[in-house]
């Protein structure tokens, strides 16, 4: 076993508890695999001996996966820690990020996804540290970068194929600039996609690079067609919705949103809402409103089309784009670039909207 290397897997599901020992015991560098059923077991064994990486459930009786992740965040802060759970809701995601996660995972991934999940955890490990080249032939040069991001590291990635060479630079967890066959930005990252593999280097980051890329890494999949049409009768509606839901959550956190309000024309329809949100109800009253007003004044003053209303208080930006027969109230946190704020927000809108 790798020497002082542990994990601590926490679900109050014995049998799901013997599958994860069972799997995580295929990583490269074999760490100890400690678990725990209920909350407070989880704590006394952190307290008993230092862990490099928890694996936390969120729906448990008496203390839920929530309240550890938080008694964890303040007791250990270097802990990195996973989120593992079989229930695809976006306000447990979302808050889930907020004190600050690794990484969310759903149980229903893992099959699909599973080689991506062991190297995801094995980077947490802190194996990779080192700076040096990585034999990436069993990945694609996709797996990589989404890997990095999926993390939300910082680092730049050196990438060699054959005689060509490239350049990714990722802040946390967001691609910021690129440069590969004579090109940069954008253009670079697109030729960079269709490179078929090679060999990859994670060096330091460095912060202070200019940034030239803000489109996600979804944007720039859907236009070099890289992922995959859904299909047009899904087997299930269940498997439609999650479909729906993985995209926008995917979406969502490239952008850095906090939340989505879909607010439907008629008020007797009710507003649904994605991320961490309170008053939801009142909020699609105001967007109601706000449009209506805006819409006259438009009309009003011969300013044509309403394109957005953008506000914002020393807690969000808020901007509220229509749409065909709903409209989309889009929040943003408070150090959001506000140039950037229409275009990621008709980004979401239209997300939402398909």
């Amino acid at each position: 076993m790798g020497a002082n290397l542990k994990i601590l897997v926490l679900d109050d599901d014995a049998d799901w508890l013997g599958m994860c020992r069972d799997f995580l015991a295929q990583l490269p560098s074999k760490p100890e695999i400690h678990t725990a059923s209920s909350g407070m077991d989880a704590l006394s064994l952190l307290d008993a001996g230092p862990f490099q990486v928890l694996l936390c459930d969120l729906v448990m009786p008496r203390m839920d996966g929530l309240q550890v992740l938080s008694i964890v965040r303040r007791r250990f802060p270097g802990l990195r820690t996973v989120v593992l759970t079989g229930h695809p809701d976006e306000v447990f995601c979302m808050r889930a990020y907020a004190l600050g996660v690794d990484l969310f995972w759903l149980k229903s991934d893992l099959q699909e996804n599973a080689r991506m999940f062991l190297e995801c955890v094995e980077s947490l490990l802190g194996r990779e540290e080192d700076a040096g080249f990585r034999d990436a032939q069993s990945k694609s040069i996709l797996d990589v970068i989404q890997m990095e991001l999926a993390l939300r590291n910082s680092s730049l990635l050196r990438i060699k194929s054959g005689q060509k060479t490239a350049q990714i630079w990722i802040q946390e967890g967001q691609i910021i600039d690129a440069r590969a066959e004579g090109a940069d930005g954008e253009m670079a990252f697109g030729h960079l996609l269709k490179w078929k593999g090679g060999t990859y280097e994670s060096l330091p980051p460095e912060y202070d690079h200019v940034q030239t890329i803000h489109k996600s890494l979804e944007a720039f999949l859907i236009e070099s067609a890289q992922i995959p049409k859904r299909t047009v009768n899904p087997t299930t509606a269940r498997e439609e919705e999650e479909t729906k839901f993985t995209t926008r959550m995917t979406a969502m956190t490239y952008e850095g949103a906090e939340f989505v309000v879909t607010v439907p024309v008629k008020k007797e329809d009710t507003a649904k809402s994605c991320g961490v949100i309170q008053n939801v109800d009142q909020l699609a009253a105001w967007a109601r409103h706000a449009e209506k007003a805006a819409r006259r004044l438009g009309e009003k003053f011969g300013a044509g089309s309403l394109t957005h209303i953008a506000g914002h208080d020393l807690e969000r930006h808020l901007l509220l784009v229509p749409g065909n027969g709903r409209t989309f109230v889009i929040g943003w946190p408070p150090k959001a670039d506000p140039g950037r704020l229409f275009e990621q927000s008709k980004k979401l809108a239209e997300t939402w909207a398909s």
